[in-house]
Formats: C-alpha cells, sequence, structure tokens
C-alpha cells in the first residue's frame, strides 16, 4: 500500500500522496506533525505546539513500511506507516 510518489509543495506548505489507486491527497505539514504516530506525541498530543510554523526538512523511507519525516522543528522520531498515511488521506478526502 506505499505511494506512486509523494510530491513536496513547499510553496503551500504541504505533502502530497499519490496511491496506486489513482487517489491524491495533500496532507500540510501542520497537520502532519500534529498527526505524529510516535509514542511521545500520542501520550503528550504535541502539548509544546500545534506545529504551525513547521517545515518538512527530509522524507527517510522505512523501508516498504512508510516515511520517517523530519520536521524542522527538530522532531524526527515518528514512523508514518503507509496504512496509517492513507487513512489520514482518506478521512481528508471525506470531509
Amino acid at each position: 500500500m506505499m505511494p506512486e510518489a509523494i510530491v513536496d509543495h513547499q510553496q503551500q506548505r504541504a505533502l502530497e500522496f499519490v496511491w496506486n489507486d489513482g487517489t491524491c491527497a495533500r496532507l500540510e505539514y501542520q497537520a502532519l506533525r500534529r498527526l505524529c504516530p510516535c509514542a511521545s506525541c500520542r501520550s503528550g498530543r504535541l502539548a509544546e505546539g500545534d506545529g504551525a510554523a513547521v517545515a518538512v526538512n527530509a522524507l527517510l523511507p522505512v523501508g516498504t513500511y512508510g516515511v520517517q519525516i523530519v520536521f524542522s522543528d527538530g522532531h524526527d522520531r515518528g514512523i508514518f506507516p503507509w496504512p496509517y498515511l492513507r487513512e489520514q488521506a482518506d478521512l481528508l478526502l471525506n470531509k
């Protein structure tokens, strides 16, 4: 369930995920930072801020499992599994 492509729209501060079934969804950097699935973020759900000013510094593939997103605020512990990202994209598209 890996996306076919991830397009970094830096000007719009969003990542676009293109899935093999034709689904495309843009997730803003801010939203991705808030959705970080790491244990620290899950337990505190970002008490330090809402991620409004973050940028994405790097996307690091984690095998076929997902992607590690390195944010400009120094946070780099979250590994975003592909099914989790797809679920978030589907939720966004069904709003």
